[in-house]
């Protein structure tokens, strides 16, 4: 009789454990966005902000993997940070759009600090680290291919 409990109480702790560790996606806050910062120094860096609802970044994500894959090489690092509510919604979108570059939750004050008023949001670093763009709206790969050779360049 103690075996099938253990087991059925086996199974159910593994369906409740799998999904919460699916759904793990850490959060950046701005004191780990400028570590994050420190520590890529020398690299033109990317930042996206997406939610997994938003038609616009829906679109402009395929891009951005495409860049993220052509500029691997080069000094080049692209990141995403979603807006979502629910960071649960993420994992199964970032599979599902190959989103093979890092992707955390936006901390509210770096959505606060970027001044992100729509999304998407996309803002550049130069290699030094300072920012040099950030606008709400969609970028497409060729302008954003455009700035990342003028920043690689320098």
């Amino acid at each position: 009789m103690k075996k099938p409990f253990f087991f059925f109480l086996a199974c159910v702790m593994l369906a409740v454990a799998l999904p919460a560790a699916a759904a793990s996606v850490p959060t950046l806050n701005m004191a780990s966005f400028t570590d994050l910062l420190l520590k890529n120094r020398g690299k033109v860096i990317l930042v996206n902000f997406f939610a997994t609802w938003c038609p616009p970044c829906r679109l402009e994500i395929p891009e951005l993997v495409q860049i993220s894959k052509a500029y691997n090489d080069k000094n080049v690092l692209v990141l995403s940070l979603s807006v979502d509510e629910q960071a649960a919604a993420v994992p199964p979108f970032r599979k599902k759009m190959e989103m093979d570059y890092p992707v955390f939750m936006a901390g509210k004050d770096v959505v606060k600090a970027f001044r992100v008023t729509g999304i998407p949001h996309n803002a550049l670093y130069d290699k030094q680290g300072k920012r040099i763009f950030s606008e709400d709206g969609m970028l497409d790969a060729a302008t954003v291919s455009s700035m990342l050779d003028a920043l690689l360049e320098k």
